[in-house]
């Protein structure tokens, strides 16, 4: 049944060492990406998971990103402002705007990354060593 395209990923398969893993309590999995053996042309998507009392990175990137909340509780800063956020929400990040995600329950937030592939120099030569520009 399996062709030669790539159409599922085994979570065994997830690559980490993204920026975000700088932060202490950070997680950060490659999951539907070129690295990944996927070939995406416009999104790619992603895990990130945050310890209670951590937070990412601030960070930010020339495209658009949206986040659904799996797991957990806390805020998004996005330009200097918090907005709170809990298991089921949605978040939007405009493109270029500074952000960081902070934990503030007693579980891991669970984050599912969506995001537009991050044209940066990136292409053609993929990957890069850094998509990201980490601001912290």
């Amino acid at each position: 049944m399996g062709g030669s395209r790539r159409v599922v990923i085994k979570s065994s398969e997830f690559l980490s060492g993204a920026p975000m893993e700088r932060m202490p309590g950070v997680r950060d999995w490659k999951v539907i990406y070129p690295e990944t053996g996927f070939p995406t042309k416009t999104l790619i998507m992603g895990i990130v998971e945050i310890d209670p009392g951590a937070h990412t990175p601030l960070h930010r990137h020339n495209c658009e990103e949206v986040y659904f909340v799996l797991q957990g509780r806390g805020y998004i800063e996005s330009e200097g402002e918090r907005y709170e956020f809990e298991a089921g929400d949605a978040i939007y990040n405009r493109e270029n705007t500074a952000h960081r995600v902070f934990n503030t329950g007693t579980e891991p937030v669970r984050l599912c990354v969506v995001a537009g592939i991050m044209l940066m120099g990136l292409l053609p030569q993929w990957p890069t060593p850094s998509p990201y520009e980490i601001l912290e």
